[in-house]
């Protein structure tokens, strides 16, 4: 099972707009195959996109000759490749931390019975940039790219509680510009302080019955918080919910202090 978060664009900035059709022609393209999980047709491309067929093919022939897609062999339909994948591992900073986080987080779910996830800030949502699947035969697990809005979720509650003071009014401001109304600030900061004084975050699901959301911060060497490390526990019937629930966390909290010090953070983050 797959909490599926909303997985849309973001809506732009301030800054000037500037326009270059052809690559905003090649960008929806890649994300349209990118949310689509079957293969697509020229035609069907071109449809959905409101572009000519004459304007897809050229922007598909150059994309599959930099092997940002294939054609099936059997059929004239495209599929996204893994070098979209495969770039964004590349990005140094990312590729640091999922590497930090890859034998603590394999040992969490291993211990847990429970899958897990690492979260970073990217502009104004969070987003899921590795997971560890559970064990066990049944588990429920959220995917790699999945992004939500940072006042919607553990992840993101964590990652304000823990910014500095300019990135959290930057936050605030984004979430009220984008929901259209003032982000109540009293009760945001009341919750982030009482993350900040547990040092941990725990909440009910709000789209998924029966997960409770679980998240520590993860610090980097200058002491700043730079990921969440969260376990979407799965509740079972046949389960001591309290001993599961206590022992989650004990391996959240262990896993999330090696991977900091992995990333030269001090022992006391």
């Amino acid at each position: 099972m797959r909490d599926e978060m909303d997985t849309g664009s973001k809506p732009p900035t301030k800054r000037k707009l500037y326009s270059a059709p052809a690559l905003e022609k090649g960008l929806d393209i890649l994300e349209l195959l990118a949310v689509t999980p079957d293969s697509v047709g020229l035609s069907e491309l071109a449809a959905k996109l409101g572009r000519s067929v004459g304007e897809i093919f050229r922007m598909l022939a150059v994309l599959e000759q930099r092997q940002y897609v294939a054609a099936q062999e059997s059929s004239d339909k495209f599929q996204l490749t893994m070098k979209l994948f495969q770039l964004s591992h590349m990005h140094l900073p990312i590729n640091m931390l999922v590497n930090a986080a890859a034998a603590p987080m394999r040992r969490l779910s291993q211990h847990t019975g429970q899958s897990c996830h690492l979260a970073i800030l990217d502009d104004a949502v969070i987003r899921i940039i590795a997971r560890q699947e559970s064990f066990a035969d049944l588990s429920f697990s959220v995917r790699v790219g999945t992004q939500a809005p940072v006042f919607q979720s553990c992840s993101g509650n964590i990652l304000y509680a823990f910014a500095d003071a300019r990135v959290r009014e930057s936050l605030r401001r984004s979430a009220g510009e984008n929901a259209g109304v003032a982000l109540d600030q009293d009760a945001t900061d009341t919750r982030a302080a009482t993350i900040r004084r547990q040092g941990y975050y725990e909440v009910t699901s709000a789209k998924t019955v029966g997960i409770t959301d679980i998240g520590y911060p993860v610090f980097d060497h200058s002491g700043a918080i730079t990921a969440v490390l969260a376990i979407p526990y799965l509740d079972q019937v046949d389960a001591d919910r309290a001993a599961g629930l206590a022992r989650a966390h004990a391996e959240l909290a262990l896993a999330a202090r090696e991977i900091s010090e992995r990333l030269g953070a001090k022992s006391n983050c």
